[in-house]
């Protein structure tokens, strides 16, 4: 074979050509000694490009042609390996080499890595492999080497010493935990493995020689320490690093579960937690290592949003950063600007911040993280795509700027021998092509890292919103300086403002902080001062923002949140300024400033699929946790709630669309809180069964819902009005569980425990009040009706009030059938034909009741107020005409039975001309603007009286068609 042929064929660089024709010569002396063929038996352009990209393939191809013809003739280098396949080789390997000769292990275990780091750098180099199985091989074949030799070594030593026991008499292993690129599966080519040794607990050994469980976990340890990392005349396996264990260095090499426990929640730090992200078992007694992992997982995650990792990140790379200029060295491709550790910082705070509370985030593959953040809308699509492209770019450069001589370096070159090298290996024409490109992705990640990380910038490279109103809060000045510096700034009402910023900054409170929480505090008042610019009510609205700082001043993570995020900043003021209910809802639930991160999400009506959707990803979370399911269920109930009050503040909804969107959350709720209640009742009892004309059927329950809810017109703060019925009937009514128990007692059950997980008070509050006294026979009723009884009762007992408030029922919550056979029995009552005189009576005298009852009292207090619900020409009277005409005329027009909104009812009035077309503008008009100010009174905590001079016309409109209509 011709070596020209091998430059010809290889497309290198004429200045890289010496070097292939070395490795040649090299090649055929060592086939010849060692009489071995002469063709490499591959691509031979492949095989130059190769020899002339990595010393390290070169090398030992030359040096050690029986490794290669080994993966030739085993087919490996065009296969995929695993942990298993390396794993189940090295266990033959060692089944040979024998016990307490740790130099023969040593020489097993590096010939054994050569081989395979060989394969890997071959199938990278030659594109057989993506990046990231380049990097999953690399790391199963570490975890192998540590395994495969721990077990090796902890068989030799217990026949030397014995077996380390627990209390329970029962053999320990050590535990291995990965940790870093280890753990995450994404090992460099020749990266330090990062390990971790634990063991359960202390004891002793029994057998040949008594001695403390940890003293045999800590010979184990060094002598798998040594094994791997020595450096002897056939390399090494891998390096071992031991620094993340607790206290580093100068702790002990192995600790107990106890002693680790007590160190992570008395010393651990913040970027231990950042390291703990990846920790993985890799080694010894896998059981119980999940365990420990277990144990830790709160240290790393914190139940709350942990905003304060926004800092931890920032330090730390301000130190990495800090590092890089004192060595000046900024083409670091790993640690520098826009390097791969920015990119692993991105996806690894948003984990600190939100692992705790979204259990899907505790996962250890940074791609892996990227997608699960543009899918929960953390970062937007594009972000996380672009980052995974880069991602994959720099660690392919990483890996083949380590494979070209086994070194451990992230930085570009700077010979010019080796960057040709580096731009073969990489596929590129030219050392300025691959900078250009590396570059070009560099640049990309640090922006998207700064977009994470820093506080946006004005037009003189300054933060925004702090400057100016420093010496405000900061400094003492007195009262007239504050005052001018408001002033020139263009806040209004500052004589107020500043009595109330001074109030707060004087107060207990306030004085007692110190430390992270005092230093945040300081951070967001100018920035919260700033927000005041140009606003009007500033006096207001700065007493509702202080009131909301004193509920979270204490918990610094939330003051994170708002520095952080300018944008939830600007929300708070918006919705504070416009509503003091959003205020003090704020300020009950601080948990709900996470929902203004994103005024995409926060501005956007979600669609019925969504909001189950998202609801049952919340209730994944907590399965298994009754506390924590019913926590859930309160807050995600504020959190839409507050959407939905975004959008009515902002003008994004109508007020009909807000009825509708209030509603569709309380159906999600309740349809939610009955499947809590059916697992409980069903785990206990086991499901309800009946006989039916011989048949079995298994019986189900019903949520039938009322008043607004059931008209999808709920507003904030309303109750809920349900009645529950059940379709249990005939023979054999009883649960199949081993503790079984009638249907009749199993339902009222049932409703009893959905009434107490919808009305419990907890730290989140109510999910809603609960009123059930509508159903059949009021409060002296049974809880639950059967279908049968409840048809009976409407037949032959119900008032008209209660065939009034029928109209607007509409179940909720039920199978099938049973909704059909509701329907059923609400078309055959309402449709029934009714003496109208009769009917008007009823109706009247209903309405007289209820005004003289809820109405505003008094003739002073009736000339000076309206009540917008219950007063003469109000919201009621609109609703009382409308259901009148529907009780007198379904019987000829069955289509008045399709709807259970008044407004909605008001059309097919007039379709079918029952209501005419003037009368149901008027109507519409007045239940529309009355609906709407009742929503606004509501957002403004202000209560349903007007002043009587508001809605004079629209109300006397209501009047006249009441006298239309009812005659009265």
């Amino acid at each position: 074979m011709n070596p020209s042929d091998l430059l010809l064929l290889s497309k290198a660089p004429e200045n890289l050509h010496e070097k292939i024709r070395m490795h040649w010569d090299a090649w055929i002396n060592v086939c010849e000694k060692e009489n071995l063929p002469h063709d490499p038996g591959v691509d031979l352009s492949l095989l130059g490009k190769i020899w002339a990209s990595s010393e390290f393939v070169s090398t030992n191809t030359t040096r050690r042609p029986r490794l290669w013809f080994e993966l030739i003739e085993s087919n490996h280098l065009d296969k995929d390996l695993d942990l298993n396949d390396y794993e189940t080789e090295l266990k033959n390997l060692l089944s040979t080499t024998p016990k307490s000769n740790d130099i023969a292990l040593m020489q097993t275990l590096r010939l054994f890595r050569q081989k395979h780091m060989l394969r890997i750098a071959w199938r990278d180099l030659a594109c057989l492999a993506s990046t990231i199985q380049t990097l999953r091989n690399l790391t199963d074949l570490a975890e192998a080497c540590v395994d495969v030799t721990l077990e090796f070594l902890h068989q030799d030593q217990v026949e030397q010493i014995g077996k380390p026991l627990n209390a329970n008499g029962d053999e320990q292993r050590l535990i291995v935990l990965g940790m870093g690129k280890l753990g995450g599966h994404e090992l460099n080519f020749s990266s330090d493995i990062d390990l971790i040794f634990a063991f359960e607990e202390e004891g002793e050994t029994q057998g040949k020689r008594v001695l403390a469980n940890s003293q045999f976990f800590i010979r184990l340890g060094q002598r798998l320490i040594k094994v791997l990392n020595d450096t002897t005349g056939d390399g090494f396996v891998f390096r071992v690093d031991m620094r993340l264990r607790p206290y580093g260095d100068s702790g002990p090499l192995v600790m107990s579960y106890a002693g680790m426990e007590l160190y992570y929640q008395t010393q651990g730090r913040d970027w231990e937690r950042y390291a703990m992200i990846k920790a993985r078992v890799i080694g010894g007694d896998r059981v119980a290592g999940e365990d420990l992992l277990q144990m830790l997982k709160p240290f790393v995650y914190r139940r709350y949003l942990d905003f304060g990792a926004f800092e931890s990140i920032r330090e730390m790379k301000a130190m990495i950063n800090t590092e890089i200029r004192r060595k000046g060295n900024k083409n670091n491709i790993k640690l520098g600007e826009g390097g791969i550790r920015e990119i692993e910082f991105i996806g690894q705070t948003y984990q600190l911040i939100r692992g705790g509370g979204e259990k899907d985030l505790q996962i250890r593959s940074i791609l892996e993280v990227l997608k699960l953040l543009s899918k929960k809308g953390y970062m937007s699509q594009q972000a996380c795509d672009e980052l995974a492209e880069s991602y994959d770019y720099l660690r392919r450069l990483e890996n083949r700027l380590q494979m070209y001589a086994d070194g451990q370096t992230h930085t570009l070159p700077e010979d010019a021998l080796l960057q040709q090298s580096i731009t073969l290996a990489m596929d590129h024409e030219n050392w300025d092509e691959l900078l250009e490109k590396t570059n070009f992705h560099r640049q990309r990640v640090h922006q998207h890292f700064n977009n994470v990380f820093v506080i946006e910038k004005n037009d003189d490279g300054e933060e925004q919103s702090i400057n100016r109103f420093i010496p405000l809060w900061r400094d003492d000045l007195d009262d007239a300086d504050a005052i001018k510096i408001l002033e020139e700034q263009n806040v209004f009402d500052c004589e107020e403002v500043v009595r109330q910023i001074k109030s707060f900054k004087n107060s207990s409170l306030v004085q007692a902080l110190e430390g992270t929480s005092r230093q945040r505090l300081d951070n967001l008042m100018p920035l919260l001062i700033d927000e005041l610019v140009a606003l009007e009510d500033s006096g207001r609205v700065i007493q509702n923002l202080l009131n909301l700082l004193q509920a979270i001043v204490r918990r610094s993570v939330y003051l994170a949140l708002l520095i952080e995020y300018p944008i939830a900043l600007t929300q708070v003021v918006t919705l504070c300024s416009a509503s003091p209910w959003v205020a003090h809802l704020l300020t009950r639930y601080p948990i709900l400033l996470d929902e203004l991160l994103d005024p995409r999400t926060l501005y956007q009506i979600p669609t019925r699929k969504q909001l189950v959707h998202e609801l049952n990803q919340v209730m994944q979370q907590a399965e298994d946790d009754e506390e924590r399911q019913i926590e859930e269920l309160r807050k995600f109930k504020h959190a839409h709630v507050l959407r939905v009050a975004a959008m009515d503040i902002g003008g994004a909804a109508k007020v009909f669309q807000v009825g509708d969107e209030l509603t569709a959350l309380s159906e999600a709720l309740l349809e939610e809180v009955y499947r809590l209640a059916w697992q409980h009742m069903v785990g206990r009892h086991g499901v309800p069964r009946c006989e039916i004309e011989e048949k079995p059927y298994e019986p189900g329950m019903a949520i039938v819902a009322y008043g607004k809810m059931g008209g999808r017109e709920l507003g904030y703060g309303s109750d809920l009005d349900i009645v529950f019925l059940h379709d249990s009937k005939g023979k054999k009514q009883f649960t199949d569980g081993e503790r079984s128990i009638d249907n009749s007692t199993f339902f009222a059950r049932m409703a009893q425990r959905i009434v107490h997980i919808v009305t419990v008070q907890t730290a989140n509050g109510r999910l809603y009040e609960v009123d059930t006294r509508l159903r059949p026979d009021g409060a002296a009723g049974m809880l639950v009706s059967s279908l049968d009884a409840f048809e009976l009762y409407q037949d032959e007992k119900a008032w008209t009030w209660e065939h009034q408030a029928l109209i607007r029922a509409n179940m909720v919550v039920g199978s099938a059938h049973l909704r059909t056979e509701f329907d059923r029995i609400r078309r055959s009552v309402l449709g029934q034909s009714r003496d109208l005189d009769s009917l008007r009576k009823d109706v009247v005298e209903m309405r007289q009741k209820m005004r003289d009852a809820l109405g505003t009292r008094g003739d002073k207090q009736k000339a000076e107020h309206f009540h917008l619900k219950q007063d003469a020409g109000g919201i009621v009277d609109v609703e009382f005409i409308v259901q009148y005409a529907v009780l007198a005329s379904a019987d000829k027009h069955p289509d008045l039975l399709d709807h259970t909104a008044t407004r909605q009812l008001m059309k097919v009035l007039q379709h079918n001309e029952i209501l005419d077309e003037q009368q149901v503008a008027k109507l519409t008009e007045a239940y529309e603007l009355y609906r709407a100010r009742a929503n606004q009174r509501a957002l403004q905590e202000q209560s349903s009286s007007l002043d009587a001079n508001e809605f004079v016309e629209l109300r006397a409109d209501v009047k006249q068609i009441w006298q239309q209509v009812l005659g009265s």
